[in-house]
């Protein structure tokens, strides 16, 4: 497997530690080129995966979190979409919103080249903050159902 796939797996792993939990009871089920581990932050489920692309010959770290599913009111679409670009658009440094399917997700990603265990640990705990904070905030506002 590519170096930087196994250099990333050990990172994440390294920040799990640090971060007191257990790789290996927060290893999720991943395919071949893959890796992911699930945690809980607050309120916040986190999904951090190491994604290794052989058609690009690129490796990626990706944490991604579900914040929660759109309201079934379709009138309160326009006005949470505008409100999670606006979010985006006004500094959401390293972490963006956007939708999978009918959830709204936060997500961080970049590419695992000179990937760095304060990186990794800056990604886990930001994206996790992100998420903690805004499922309740769009659940308040907009009546998203966290996930």
């Amino acid at each position: 497997m590519d170096t930087q796939f196994e250099n990333a797996k050990k990172l994440v792993e390294a920040t799990i530690r640090k971060l007191g939990l257990d790789p290996a009871t927060t290893r999720a089920p991943a395919g071949e080129g893959r890796a992911a581990w699930t945690l809980k932050r607050g309120s916040a489920s986190i999904l951090v995966a190491i994604n290794h692309h052989d058609d690009e010959k690129v490796t990626y770290l990706r944490v991604a979190s579900p914040i929660g599913d759109i309201p079934a009111d379709a009138g309160r679409h326009l006005p949470l979409f505008r409100r999670l670009l606006e979010i985006n658009g006004h500094g959401l440094a390293n972490a963006a919103f956007g939708l999978v399917g009918d959830r709204v997700v936060a997500v961080s990603e970049r590419p695992t080249t000179d990937l760095d265990e304060s990186e990794v640990e800056q990604m886990i705990r930001h994206l996790a903050a992100v998420a903690d904070t805004f499922d309740d905030r769009l659940e308040k506002e907009f009546g998203t159902t966290k996930a």
